[in-house]
């Protein structure tokens, strides 16, 4: 029969095996996170555990188990003792005693948590997450069970870094190099799924085609890179001026698209009002030299699902027509279709 200190070791074995698998090509943080917990947890029989992402001040707890029950709503922040002290050191905290340890101050009040490891997750030789594990028992870990989240910490350390890789390449894949938006790739997609939505539980879906009146006589004048930080600074106006439901897509050159879901032709028109006036009311450099009318302006066509068309190339063209008639009708203006 297997003593308990065999039994343990067995379990920290089978969990390491368990997690190269389990991880294996998994690229995705979250999904990486809660399967360490899982075989944390199951392999060290402790109360709780967690594992915390480090972004900047902010801390984000990324998976957990038994650990909200003794945390509740607690916020935690960098500023924090116990995280503090392992961002500064980059050292683990190990105690069988809390009360004598940096985490004293962070243990809520009546918590009966008394043994601690705090393992910091590096990437680069930066603390990037760490791994906590509490009981309530004294000295309920030993140097093995230290050990044990230490190399786990490394594992998790390479899969955190290649997610990181992963994110950067996705997110790459998906924005506009020179704004930041959304790029058409990326509006493909979307609008494909939205007019999906939009048909199953029959709402209205709303889109604007933006094209900035007179580009091209802007970079004639001032040259492509002051014609690019209009671009930059004409998305942060759009940014502003439509909901955080609605997503902006750089369409092509000058031109931007702009997605509405669950908003009918008037509401569109009233948000597509407000933005062109916004942007005629910002001051851009250069624009009294170069500009007709001395002011970088903006035409807008909106079409909706489903009264201007029901597919995705349908509302794309009436969105496109009502654009065109803004430009026939004298640029800096919101035609619907």
């Amino acid at each position: 029969m297997a003593s308990k200190g065999t039994e343990k070791e067995l379990k920290r074995l089978t969990a390491i095996i368990e997690l190269h698998h389990s991880i294996g090509a998994n690229l995705e943080l979250e999904q990486i996170c809660r399967i360490s917990v899982r075989e944390l947890a199951d392999a060290l029989g402790c109360d709780g555990c967690a594992i915390m992402l480090i972004e900047g001040d902010e801390v984000k707890i990324m998976a957990e188990k038994g650990f909200a029950q003794t945390f509740g709503e607690m916020t935690f922040s960098v500023d924090m003792p116990a995280i503090r002290h392992i961002l500064n050191t980059k050292e683990d905290i190990f105690t069988g005693d809390v009360t004598n340890s940096p985490a004293a101050s962070c243990v809520p009040h009546g918590c009966a948590m008394n043994s601690l490891i705090c393992a910091p997750i590096m990437v680069d030789d930066e603390v990037k997450g760490i791994i906590h594990l509490d009981s309530s028992e004294k000295n309920a870990f030993d140097r093995a069970d230290l050990e044990f989240a230490q190399l786990l910490a490394k594992e998790i350390s390479i899969a955190m870094e290649r997610s990181f890789l992963y994110s950067e390449v996705r997110d790459s894949s998906i924005s506009d190099g020179l704004t930041g938006c959304f790029n058409r790739r990326k509006f493909d997609v979307d609008i494909a799924v939205e007019i999906a939505t939009a048909k199953r539980y029959k709402k209205p879906l709303s889109f604007f085609m933006v094209d900035v009146d007179w580009f091209k006589k802007y970079n004639d004048f001032h040259g492509h890179p002051k014609g690019d930080a209009v671009l930059n600074k004409l998305v942060n106006v759009l940014t502003c001026h439509v909901r955080s439901s609605d997503k902006i897509y750089r369409y092509g050159g000058e031109e931007f698209a702009i997605l509405l879901p669950d908003t009918n032709k008037e509401e569109a028109s009233l948000i597509a009002i407000r933005v062109q006036e916004a942007i005629g009311q910002e001051q851009f450099e250069g624009e009294k030299e170069s500009q007709p009318d001395g002011k970088v302006t903006v035409s807008i066509g909106v079409a909706t699902f489903p009264v201007d068309a029901d597919n995705k190339d349908g509302l794309i063209t009436a969105a496109d027509s009502a654009l065109y008639k803004a430009k026939q009708s004298g640029r800096n203006r919101v035609c619907a279709f």
